[in-house]
């Protein structure tokens, strides 16, 4: 059973609109956004490189305030947690250095670094993965300190209020 040339030509022209409605779509206009990426993917690439992804999307990412502030969220967060993890460390090598002569003296010194060491890098590696899971499924996790401190810091550098600011990350959240 064939087609009749009439038929043919509707599904011909049906199609070819189709395709040219889809070719309308401008890359980024539909999530709005500056890299194209939907708003989830973008937020859990933003916490995919600690915050070195932070400072990546800070830059490219300037239409999307959801994005944005986890990519601050992201440049706070774990700058910090990797200053603490580094200074941890460099004691810790220090007193492990030096210990040869004096180890009885750095002994709880020594503890207390590991102690901290091993505690912030469990706390950065559940961290991270908990909130690329939450980005990734459309979830806002503001942390306690972190999540004001960039949502701060993100009204200045946009220049609006910060009141302003919320109600758009709020809006980017539940927007389909």
């Amino acid at each position: 059973m064939g087609l009749s040339p009439e038929e043919r030509r509707r599904i011909y022209e049906e199609e070819k609109a189709r395709l040219e409605s889809e070719e309308e779509i401008e890359p980024g206009k539909e999530t709005g956004s500056s890299t194209s990426l939907k708003p989830n993917v973008a937020g859990l690439l933003c916490y995919l490189g600690v915050w070195v992804t932070g400072i990546v999307f800070l830059i490219i990412e300037r239409k999307n305030k959801l994005v944005r502030f986890h990519a601050m969220q992201s440049l706070i967060t774990f700058g910090i947690l990797c200053i603490v993890i580094a200074i941890a460390d460099a004691v810790r090598d220090w007193m492990t250095w030096t210990g040869t002569d004096w180890g009885w003296l750095f002994y709880p010194q020594w503890v207390a670094a590991n102690v901290v060491f091993g505690v912030f890098l469990t706390i950065g590696i559940v961290l991270w993965i908990v909130l690329m899971y939450k980005t990734h499924h459309g979830r806002l996790v503001k942390l306690p300190f972190f999540g004001d401190l960039a949502q701060k810091l993100l009204a200045k550098l946009d220049g609006i209020k910060e009141e302003d600011f919320e109600q758009q990350v709020e809006y980017a959240t539940t927007k389909p």
